[in-house]
């Protein structure tokens, strides 16, 4: 084990953080009823960590709380609204969770309006993140959990180049039904080599 660590950068503040095709911000109050409307629909919601079920005030509350969160401690969490440069609309969200300070992990996560699925658009936005995580706050590892029945999701984790670490067998509830979550990681040196 090599007992080299790495000064994080988390006191940058990069937003917005624009991409060839997408924007990243912070959100703002009136991006309530774009995130509502893919939120709440189940085929997004049965795949989510987050409170549930969703109401239009629950994500008002959410947002409030994401436009002020700070991200420079243990579970911080620093969740970006996702646009195009030709409509404000919200059509997904990307997020960073610091793990751990001291060993420099990230979690990341993202989740899309089923209506801009299939376009590229969450391949672009989790590059960016993985982008931010390495080059601009300089963090060791990031790494995703998602749940193995999200095709889609387990997809885009291989398309970014990160490696399945773990597959753990029935440790989540949802709805009654026990699932099984896959952990997928890079390192920073990954990254680069790419």
């Amino acid at each position: 084990m090599s007992p080299k660590t790495t000064a994080l950068n988390t006191d940058i503040d990069p937003f917005p953080y624009s991409t060839e095709r997408l924007i990243l911000r912070r959100f703002g109050p009136p991006d309530a009823d774009d995130v509502f409307s893919y939120r709440q629909l189940p085929e997004v919601a049965k795949y989510l960590y987050l409170i549930q079920p969703w109401t239009r005030e629950t994500t008002a509350q959410d947002l409030s709380i994401q436009a002020k969160a700070t991200f420079a401690a243990d579970n911080d969490d620093l969740q970006l609204a996702v646009t195009r440069p030709e409509d404000p609309r919200v059509i997904g969200e990307v997020r960073l969770r610091i793990e751990s300070i001291a060993a420099g992990q990230v979690e990341i996560g993202y989740i899309f309006h089923p209506e801009f699925q299939g376009r590229g658009y969450a391949t672009e936005a989790a590059t960016a993140l993985l982008r931010l995580a390495f080059d601009t706050y300089g963090f060791h590892r990031a790494y995703a959990r998602l749940d193995e029945e999200n095709r889609g999701s387990v997809a885009l984790c291989r398309r970014l180049g990160m490696r399945q670490e773990a597959r753990l067998v029935e440790n989540d509830i949802r709805d009654g039904v026990r699932g099984t979550e896959l952990i997928f990681g890079m390192l920073a040196s990954e990254w680069h080599s790419r």
